[in-house]
């Protein structure tokens, strides 16, 4: 999965900006399409060179190997140019291919949650995937799932991880605080994770502060899982009919 290039802006910025920012990622996403179709058929080539055989596809339709490409939608906090964005994207054809998916792009605050992304997604095709760029906290995925988004990208579990900040059922911990310097519990006690499984708090502590690198890295690896984990609980709560009180009942526990 790749993404045509974009150009990220505050939501602070001024309309004019907003509007110049949102065609250049369209001209952009333009580009990257015709590019994008220009080496898969080169790709194609060369298999069917090396196979000494022409692609067989059922019934004429394309090969679903190779990468896909999302288009990205933009228009910061405005409400006519976000819903155009969605719309030129969406749409956007070259040689009758479209894109494979979409990014939803920008800086959000969380009041956009439900409203920039609202629009974009009221907008964008259900049938394909839609994906929240740059979200990483749990209580953001909640909003962005309510509101039509399918997949989520973020750094923010390892960065938390690697300056010692951890996801629990209960909130976020700050592992170097003096408190854990001598509990031997793991970060969660029902926690699946490499690290939950193998070290105690005390000892990521203690790694911490000497400044071993390692340190960082257990503490990432919980992160991640535990938004994967998150997700997939999630994904759970909807097919049960249960999202608004699973919802409930984890932010009542983390915020």
């Amino acid at each position: 999965m790749i993404f045509a290039f974009d150009e990220c802006t505050s939501p602070s910025e001024d309309l004019k900006y907003q509007e110049e920012v949102m065609e250049r990622t369209h001209s952009w996403a333009r580009r990257s399409l015709q590019e994008h179709l220009k080496l898969k058929a080169e790709s194609q080539k060369l298999k069917d060179k090396n196979n000494h055989s022409p692609n067989l596809a059922n019934d004429g339709e394309e090969s679903l190997c190779g990468p896909a490409l999302f288009g990205i939608v933009q228009g910061g906090r405005e409400e006519s140019l976000r819903k155009k964005s969605a719309k030129v994207i969406s749409e956007l054809e070259v040689d009758g291919k479209k894109f494979d998916g979409f990014g939803i792009g920008g800086s959000f605050a969380k009041e956009d949650m439900s409203t920039a992304v609202k629009w974009v997604n009221e907008i964008l095709p259900e049938e394909k995937p839609r994906h929240l760029l740059g979200i990483g906290e749990p209580e953001d995925l909640f909003m962005g799932i309510e509101n039509g988004v399918d997949l989520f990208g973020c750094v923010l579990p390892t960065r938390l991880g690697r300056n010692g900040t951890i996801y629990t059922s209960n909130g976020k911990i700050h592992i170097m605080n003096t408190e854990y310097r001598t509990d031997i519990n793991p970060i969660e006690n029902d926690c699946e994770c490499y690290t939950c499984k193998n070290y105690t708090k005390a000892y990521i502590a203690h790694l911490f502060h000497g400044k071993e690198m390692l340190g960082g890295t257990l503490a990432s690896i919980h992160n991640i899982y535990f938004i994967v984990n998150l997700v997939k609980q999630i994904r759970q709560s909807i097919f049960d009919n249960k999202f608004d009180m699973y919802k409930k009942e984890f932010l009542d526990r983390y915020i």
